[in-house]
């Protein structure tokens, strides 16, 4: 959360932020209107976590078109397009890359910022965001996004709470977070943040225990198959998976459903669901 004792200081034309007491990397991209990875970056912050009172930051400015990225281990140049809110064909083409399945570690890239990092996510209010800003996430702790329906027409994540909790779930809510169809008191398209995404709990929703470890669990409320989701349920999703995705360093691909890897086990989220429809929404 942004603190009231935000301080900003101008050397030499360059934008500075000096670190307040309760401020996260997160929450002073977002005043900047700039993206973490990007500040991150820019500032060689190997771990945001660690973000010390009176560090200076610099800010990225209109000024400032392209950042430099050392590749670590683990990267790929689609999750760093991903981190970066650029297209992959984008890094390729800007560092004349040959072979894009031969990147090593240590190797620099440039990034583009300007129309790309820069761009808010306008899908969530910023409420949502404001309250998503309030957990912190390990590095290298979520590994995919999976996607589910309650299969049924009308429900709450209150309720599926009680039900969930009076089956055995210490913890309540299978799911890290909820997307109303606006059935019941919620309106259409209204996120719950659970409690295991608030605690950075295991989730409940998967069969195999290493899934629940590593993987993050959306529900939309409705049965689709019967019927599609609704548009603002579908603008959430997409909000919500790119803000995940910058958060936990995901790309599209890496968003999945429940059917996908447990195909003889369910047909969660439906055939009215499409995961081709979420994956080019969240990779444009």
């Amino acid at each position: 959360m942004v603190g009231f004792l935000s301080c900003c200081l101008s050397l030499f034309g360059e934008v500075t932020h000096v670190v307040k007491k309760n401020e996260t990397l997160g929450g002073i991209a977002k005043k900047y209107g700039v993206s973490t990875s990007a500040l991150q970056a820019l500032n060689k912050i190997s771990n945001p976590n660690l973000l010390y009172v009176g560090k200076k930051l610099k800010i990225p400015s209109g000024d400032v078109q392209k950042i430099t990225y050392e590749i670590r281990k683990g990267d790929s140049l689609g999750s760093i397009a991903a981190r970066f809110g650029v297209k992959q064909s984008t890094l390729i083409d800007v560092n004349k890359i040959q072979r894009p399945d031969l990147i090593k570690i240590g190797q620099k890239l440039l990034i583009p910022l300007k129309g790309s990092s820069l761009k808010p996510n306008s899908l969530l209010s910023s409420s949502t965001i404001s309250s998503l800003n309030k957990t912190k996430t390990r590095s290298g702790r979520w590994k995919k996004i999976v996607i589910h329906h309650s299969a049924t027409p009308v429900d709450d994540a209150l309720n599926m709470h009680r039900v969930h909790k009076a089956r055995g779930m210490k913890n309540g809510l299978a799911y890290h977070f909820v997307i109303s169809n606006g059935s019941r008191k919620a309106y259409d398209g209204e996120i719950y943040i659970g409690g295991r995404w608030k605690g950075q709990l295991d989730g409940g929703h998967m069969k195999k225990l290493s899934d629940n470890k590593t993987s993050i669990g959306i529900c939309l409320i409705g049965n689709f198959e019967l019927r599609s989701p609704t548009e603002k349920q579908m603008k959430s999703l997409e909000g919500l998976c790119e803000y995940l995705m910058n958060k936990c360093q995901l790309t599209p691909n890496q968003v999945t459903t429940h059917k996908v890897l447990h195909p003889n086990h369910t047909v969660c989220p439906g055939k009215y669901f499409s995961l081709s429809s979420i994956r080019k929404r969240i990779s444009s």
